[in-house]
């Protein structure tokens, strides 16, 4: 692992330190950081912006059917 790996995991595990709970508020970032390819953290986070706009729109489309979902249900369940 590069540097700025180590470097970013230690200062989760730091963040976290005394409260179990915490590290679940960081998993998805630290799955990331151990799959990127980037040399930096500045890079890091770059690529992470281009994978958020590329999925972006599918999720909130997903969201979108769900919530409507919802309030069919609780329309038809006051009714």
């Amino acid at each position: 692992m590069t540097n700025w790996k180590n470097k970013r995991i230690k200062e989760i595990d730091n963040i976290c330190k005394g409260n179990k709970d915490c590290h679940e508020n960081f998993i998805d970032e630290a799955k990331d950081i151990y799959e990127s390819k980037a040399d930096s953290y500045d890079e890091f986070v770059t690529e992470q912006e281009e994978k958020k706009a590329k999925y972006m729109p599918q999720l909130i489309e997903e969201w979108r059917k769900l919530w409507n979902q919802v309030k069919k249900r609780k329309m038809t369940f006051l009714i």
